[in-house]
C-alpha cells in the first residue's frame, strides 16, 4: 500500500513537472528586441560622447543579456520537447534534470536583463539631463 502512494506521488510531481515545463515552453516564444545604438557625431562635445559612449555600453550588456536569455530558452524548449516526444525514460530524466538546472539559469539572466534595462534607462536618464537626445 505505501509503495503504491508513493508511486501515485512520483507520478503526480512527475506529471507536474512536465505541465510546468510545457508552460514555460509555451508562454516564452517571442523573439529579442535588440535596442539599437547611438549614433556620434564630429560636433559632439567631450561630455556629449562620454554620455553616448555610456548609453551605447549600457545597451550592449542589455543586448548581450537579452541574447544570452533567448538561447537559454531555446535550448530549455528544446529540452521540453524532447523530454514530452521520448518514450525512454532514461531519456527523459536526462532531459528533466537538464531543463530544471536551465530554469535556474533563465531566471539568473533574466534578471541581469532587467537589471540591465535599467542600466539602459538610466544612462538615457543622465543624457537628456546632459543635454544629448537619445531616441529609441
Amino acid at each position: 500500500m505505501r509503495a503504491a502512494r508513493r508511486t501515485d506521488g512520483v507520478a503526480a510531481a512527475l506529471a507536474l513537472i512536465v505541465w510546468a515545463l510545457a508552460g514555460l515552453a509555451g508562454a516564452q516564444a517571442t523573439r529579442p528586441n535588440y535596442l539599437g545604438y547611438v549614433d556620434f557625431a564630429a560636433d559632439d562635445t567631450a561630455q556629449a560622447g562620454a554620455l553616448k559612449r555610456a548609453y551605447n555600453d549600457a545597451v550592449h550588456r542589455y543586448n548581450q543579456s537579452l541574447y544570452d536569455y533567448h538561447v537559454t530558452l531555446e535550448k530549455h524548449d528544446r529540452l521540453v520537447d524532447l523530454y514530452n516526444r521520448s518514450t525512454d525514460p532514461a531519456q527523459q530524466r536526462a532531459a528533466r534534470d537538464e531543463a530544471t538546472a536551465l530554469r535556474g539559469k533563465l531566471a539568473t539572466v533574466r534578471r541581469d536583463a532587467l537589471a540591465n534595462a535599467a542600466a539602459v534607462d538610466e544612462a538615457a536618464r543622465r543624457a537628456a539631463a546632459g543635454g544629448v537626445t537619445i531616441t529609441r
